[in-house]
């Protein structure tokens, strides 16, 4: 039995930890190189998202009101999947500025309440069964507060 290492030879080990170091040097220096190379987005960019994203509340504000003056008249449903598809609107339009509300009160937080007041106000008014001229009003200044809001 030698107590030397025959020379040439490396132990499995070594070669593995050698391995595992460089894979993750390399991983380290990629991401750090993707990263930085990497566009960052523009305020233009942002606020086209934000505009995406309420998509469907400016979608919801539309259609409520049309929906709406279907169902309702005389404080009665007349039409009773047209005044559940208004509602659904309305539902539709306060989900999605509540998914953006931080983005809303980023670029102003007085726009972000009253567009928060004016969808709540045309819920309500759905609720209660308002006359369709008022929900049709309410409907233009929650469009108009959502646009105000969004930087349209």
């Amino acid at each position: 039995m030698s107590l030397y290492r025959q020379p040439g030879r490396t132990a499995m080990r070594t070669v593995v930890i050698v391995g595992v170091a460089a894979l993750v040097a390399g991983l380290i220096a990629g991401f750090a190189l993707g990263r930085g190379t990497a566009p960052e987005p523009t305020l233009s960019d942002k606020l086209a998202d934000l505009r995406s994203e309420l998509e469907p509340a400016r979608a919801g504000l539309e259609l409520s009101a049309t929906e709406y003056s279907q169902a309702v008249r005389a404080g009665r449903v007349v039409e009773p999947t047209e005044y559940e598809a208004a509602k659904a609107d309305v539902e539709r339009a306060r989900t999605a500025v509540h998914s953006a509300r931080g983005d809303l009160r980023a670029l102003g937080p007085a726009r972000a309440a009253a567009l928060d007041r004016s969808v709540a106000a045309l819920g309500a008014a759905v609720d209660r069964k308002a006359p369709p001229a008022v929900v049709n009003a309410l409907s233009q200044r929650a469009q108009a507060a959502l646009a105000a809001a969004a930087g349209s």
